[in-house]
């Protein structure tokens, strides 16, 4: 069954975070992860969303997602990733 890595994001410096999405994603597809969706919020239907960021992976189950997240080449861009973003992440299967 897919797993999904759901990465919910407020921009720091964008220059930053695109160093770091151009680095995870090749990592990402190593564990056959495919980028589905990327974006910002384009209009809050209800509540308040204190990340507008959204990125959606799909894996193809949930030990290539816990691999790839545990892998030490996506552990090297943590400083990255929270020098460009403040995130929340999370699997889903």
């Amino acid at each position: 069954m897919s797993a999904y890595f759901v990465a919910r994001f407020a921009v720091k410096d964008a220059t930053l975070l695109a160093a770091y999405s151009g680095k995870a994603a090749p990592i990402i597809k190593s564990f056959g992860g495919e980028l589905l969706f990327k974006g910002g919020t384009d209009q809050i239907l209800a509540g308040k969303n204190p990340f507008p960021g959204i990125a959606v992976s799909r894996f193809p189950d949930q030990s290539k997602l816990d691999a790839f997240y545990t892998s030490d080449a996506y552990q090297a861009l943590k400083s990255a990733r929270e020098a460009g973003a403040e995130m929340v992440l999370s699997a889903h299967s």
